[in-house]
């Protein structure tokens, strides 16, 4: 038997012509173009997450720090005792609250690097102008937990920092000045407000007006209300050390702010210095106090009236516009009191109870100036609910 095979036509292979080409690779990019934002979308919230998480160790380590030191939180800054370098006098004057918070995180062998290599900066006499030397292996420290990864000024740069504290409401003769009353700086300490003008306060935070005078216990307590974190005095007679238990029997720990973000912060390794800068320029953050004649409180930032004739807070606001949140983001390092990030919208904040929250940059400012108080509750100040922020 003869098979038969029946032969058929191929046809001939046809191609893409030029305008099919052009409307798939025309859909390729609508694709990609639809893809591409929510990958930034994505990063981005991965990275603010990330913020989130460094912070929250940091809120989490200042809060568990309390019990191990009878209660009191770190202070701003304070002088740390040391024996292994001659040269300072035997202590680090200054040293900022991430020194001090270094054992909580985790970095006691970082703490110990620190105080071995701490020497007085450039032969100067003075024991407050002074270099920390925090290098191990010839590379400068960072520490990952100090940084946002939005903070291009902090993230992986050495002694990078993009957190601070709550340091209330601070003179404008202290912020963006050096903190070191040999070169005519002054200390952010609780006595450099003449809150009830009775004319005792402390110009510099060391000394007082009139010297036989002291340092006024009312004014102290009405600044310590504004905020949680100051400078300890050098014989720690007449500090303030902040608790959780004043949080608490105050505004609240929910209710005011632990620690935030920065971009104008840094080093965390720096302290008490020659130059601008240093101490609460870099390390806290609040409302900018204008102080008028004999340390009073000028107006314009609260309302009603002046804490300086009627110390009551009722309802605080933040004057002028550049010290609120995310506002003024060309200022220089040291420069700035108020919260930034590069997040859209706000800023990543610790509260007192360790919760964390996203401070929204439209949040009203008068509900800002009270996250800021930790006891403005007890000198008239209208409590918060959280449906304000």
């Amino acid at each position: 038997m003869t098979r038969l095979r029946l032969a058929s036509k191929r046809q001939p292979r046809r191609g893409f012509t030029l305008i099919e080409l052009l409307v798939v690779i025309s859909i390729i990019a609508v694709l990609a173009s639809l893809i591409a934002p929510a990958v930034q979308s994505a990063r981005r919230s991965a990275r603010k997450l990330e913020c989130l998480n460094n912070i929250r160790q940091v809120g989490m380590a200042i809060i568990s720090s309390s019990s191990s030191s009878g209660g009191g939180l770190p202070y701003l800054t304070t002088d740390i005792p040391i024996s292994q370098s001659p040269t300072m006098n035997g202590f680090i004057y200054g040293a900022g609250w991430p020194i001090q918070l270094l054992p909580a995180l985790d970095a006691t062998a970082v703490l110990k690097n620190i105080k071995s290599n701490a020497v007085v900066a450039g032969g100067s006499a003075s024991p407050y102008s002074f270099a920390v030397n925090t290098s191990q292996g010839g590379e400068n420290i960072w520490l990952p937990v100090f940084t946002c990864p939005d903070d291009s000024d902090s993230y992986k740069r050495p002694g990078g920092l993009s957190y601070v504290v709550n340091a209330g409401f601070i003179p404008g003769s202290v912020w963006g000045q050096v903190e070191n009353v040999a070169v005519g700086g002054v200390f952010h300490q609780p006595f450099i407000i003449d809150w009830n003008a009775n004319g005792s306060y402390s110009s510099d935070g060391a000394t007082t007006v009139p010297s036989s005078a002291g340092f006024d216990a009312n004014d102290q307590a009405v600044e310590v209300a504004t905020g949680v974190f100051f400078r300890a005095t050098s014989a720690n007679s007449n500090s303030f050390q902040p608790s959780l238990d004043y949080l608490s029997t105050g505004d609240g720990t929910g209710t005011t702010i632990l620690i935030t973000e920065n971009l104008n912060a840094g080093p965390w390794n720096g302290s008490l210095g020659s130059q601008a800068g240093f101490g609460v320029n870099h390390l806290g953050f609040g409302a900018n106090v204008t102080l008028g004649n004999a340390n009073q409180v000028a107006a314009g930032l609260f309302v009603p009236g002046t804490l300086a004739t009627n110390p009551g807070f009722a309802d605080p606001t933040i004057n002028p516009d550049n010290q609120f949140i995310n506002r003024n983001l060309s200022a220089a390092v040291g420069f700035a009191p108020r919260p930034s990030s590069q997040h859209a919208g706000g800023v990543n904040a610790i509260m007192g109870d360790g919760s964390g929250r996203f401070l929204n940059e439209a949040v009203d400012k008068h509900v800002y100036a009270k996250l800021l108080t930790s006891n403005g509750v007890n000198y008239g100040e209208r409590t918060l609910n959280g449906r304000d922020y």
